[in-house]
């Protein structure tokens, strides 16, 4: 959609030349012309405004007085270009010999070039303002005795009332719309302009943070809404005013003018607590000032909550893929190779590995894998929860189950997977009783809530994990035969750090890095050292000594990469310790001992002589 323009025409020549050269414009007032009326020009201009003109072309000195009345329009001068003096230089010469150009500032013409092709006594006069005209005019008057003057409307009416000989410039047709056009480009580009500036101003005023800008001399350019939100008191009309005193409570902000920046700066205000924060703004190296940045804390906790349940409703999600397992060992990359085969099925997956290899992160790759991808992935680790528990979150309960029971009952892991995978980590933890519960949910997909008599069919893929030999716990009695072959349908073995010593140096450089610590050396010595360690804690064991290494750096000791890290193998199956006659230091001590190690719940309690739920007690009372 194209402006309307508004021409201030100095004379009726241009005015007629504007209508031979933007006729249609002019019939589709795209253009208003008016001639020029010396004594009334910023109201003309202010009339041609209420017609509905979006911008002003005028000339000379005239442009100069509409843009020191700061209309509240553009203001785009119609220039002379060089055709129109040389043609205006041509007809003076007629009148006389010495012809004298008065142009205004901004003209560019090349007199002295011009005075040798022409051979002509030409001479160039300048001027900013009106004003000066009459000065210039009579000054000239006084010093030559026949000149010929040569500028715009306004300058030649004060030459022929000194009875001098004048010629006025007149702008051609091609002149008048060249202009034209280009304060057409003017307008579209401040359209678009103001176009950005309102999406901007929509943006700001619809994000959750209160904005400022504060210019280098504190007082304030811009702000949004949420300003108005959190510090009511303060009136709308603080544009172009000193922070300090609008808002006082911010008058810390200022600091930031002087280089200092604001992080992180808590600040009450009424209901809300605010974080601060200031970047400054450079355009080309020059400092323009600063932007002040508020966010609401209680209203971000708030989103985020909403967010993480929107996207994640019961957290249920699995975050690992098999891009993130790091290998360059063979053997690994072969385990990792089957097991992207077995994803692709939806089969029981049975996976062996002794602590921190990495079980839960293959059972989320296997999820993420599958076509199961974008359904829930439920976690649980059957040797954290004590047997009661245990049941009561796999299977779920109604109202009433039992004492404590939560109003309404409440959904089982495995009704949560339905239709996603559910892992159960330290599935040789699993009591006998629980064992042949899960067993009918294999063979029947079905579950049942205790205390519930009706069965609620399920769509759920099965993953376990064990740290030891579920075969050697069934020729023992303590796991169910039938129950284990359910489950070793397809069996994962994830090899053990030790067996993958060419993974041990990138792994620790990679922990490194995930500690921000990129430069930390890792000597030969050191590396022979992490490469012989036995790492019976695996990957996990790993990590810990890596972000050790990360925090001590050259103060760290690495002396018990020497020790046979065999320091609790004197604890044998035949040899009971009586936790009770220990102290309760040398009791957490011992317990936190043998968890680190990789040892298993099952294996703790026995070689404790304590049933699993008291050992169960025991890791969460300490």
């Amino acid at each position: 959609m194209k402006a309307t323009i508004g021409l201030i025409a100095p004379n009726k020549r241009i005015s007629d030349n504007a209508y031979r050269a933007l006729k249609d414009e002019i019939l589709n007032k795209r253009l208003i012309v008016s001639l020029l009326n010396e004594d009334n020009i910023v109201q003309q201009a202010e009339y041609l405004i209420k017609k509905g003109a979006d911008l002003i072309i005028a000339r000379g000195g005239t442009y100069y007085d509409l843009i020191d009345s700061k209309l509240p329009v553009p203001v785009v001068q119609l220039n002379y270009n060089t055709e129109d003096i040389l043609n205006s230089i041509n007809h003076a010469r007629k009148l006389g010999d010495k012809v004298i150009l008065i142009l205004t500032s901004n003209i560019v013409f090349e007199i002295e070039r011009w005075k040798d092709i022409l051979n002509a006594d030409l001479e160039l006069i300048k001027f900013e303002h009106r004003h000066e005209i009459d000065e210039v005019i009579f000054n000239i008057f006084e010093k030559y005795k026949e000149p010929v003057i040569l500028g715009g409307t306004f300058t030649c009416s004060r030459a022929d009332k000194l009875g001098m000989k004048y010629v006025e410039i007149d702008n051609s047709e091609a002149t008048i719309a060249a202009t034209y056009l280009r304060a057409q480009e003017i307008m579209d580009l401040i359209f678009r302009d103001n176009k950005h500036l309102q999406l901007l101003s929509t943006v700001l005023d619809n994000v959750n943070e209160g904005i400022l800008f504060i210019n280098q001399e504190g007082i304030v350019e811009h702000y949004n809404n949420n300003i108005l939100k959190f510090f009511p008191d303060v009136t709308k009309q603080f544009i172009d005013k000193k922070l300090s005193e609008v808002i006082p409570e911010l008058k810390f902000v200022i600091e930031s003018l002087n280089g200092k920046k604001i992080e992180n700066h808590i600040l009450k205000k009424g209901k809300f607590i605010l974080n601060v924060n200031t970047v400054t703004v450079n355009i080309e190296g020059n400092k323009l000032g600063i932007v002040c940045t508020m966010q609401d804390l209680t209203e971000i906790q708030k989103l985020e909550e909403d967010l993480r349940y929107k996207l994640n409703p019961k957290g249920l999600s699995s975050k690992y893929t098999f891009e993130n397992i790091f290998t360059k060992n063979k053997k690994m990359k072969e385990v990792i190779e089957n097991t992207k085969e077995f994803a692709r099925a939806d089969s029981t997956i049975l996976i062996y590995g002794e602590s921190g290899t990495g079980k839960e992160m293959f059972a989320q790759s296997i999820h993420n894998y599958s076509e199961r991808k974008n359904a829930p992935f439920v976690a649980v680790n059957c040797g954290a929860l004590s047997e009661s528990l245990l049941e009561s979150e796999l299977f779920g309960y109604v109202e009433g189950a039992f004492t404590g029971a939560r109003k309404g009952g409440k959904q089982g892991l495995f009704e949560l997977a339905h239709k996603g995978t559910i892992f159960l980590d330290e599935i040789n933890s699993l009591p006998l009783e629980i064992q042949s519960k899960f067993l009918r949910i294999i063979e029947e997909k079905e579950v049942m809530r205790l205390g519930s008599d009706y069965v609620i069919p399920l769509d759920v893929r099965i993953i376990v994990a064990s740290n030891e030999k579920l075969i050697n716990m069934v020729e023992k009695g303590e796991f169910r035969r039938d129950l284990f072959y359910r489950l070793n349908v397809l069996e994962i073995k994830i090899p053990t750090l030790k067996e993958r010593q060419d993974d041990i140096i990138p792994l620790f450089e990679i922990f490194l890095k995930e500690f921000n610590s990129y430069e930390l050396p890792i000597s030969e010595e050191l590396a022979v050292k992490l490469k012989e360690y036995q790492w019976k804690g695996n990957i996990r064991e790993l990590r810990n000594v890596a972000e050790r290494y990360a925090l001590l750096k050259d103060k760290m000791n690495f002396e018990f990469l020497n020790e046979s890290n065999d320091e609790i193998d004197f604890l044998t199956d035949d040899l009971k310790i009586d936790l009770k006659e220990l102290n309760k230091t040398v009791e957490e001590l011992v317990i936190e001992s043998l968890i680190n190690k990789g040892i298993s719940k099952n294996e703790i309690s026995n070689i404790l002589g304590i049933s699993r739920t008291a050992l169960w007690k025991k890791i969460n009372n300490n």
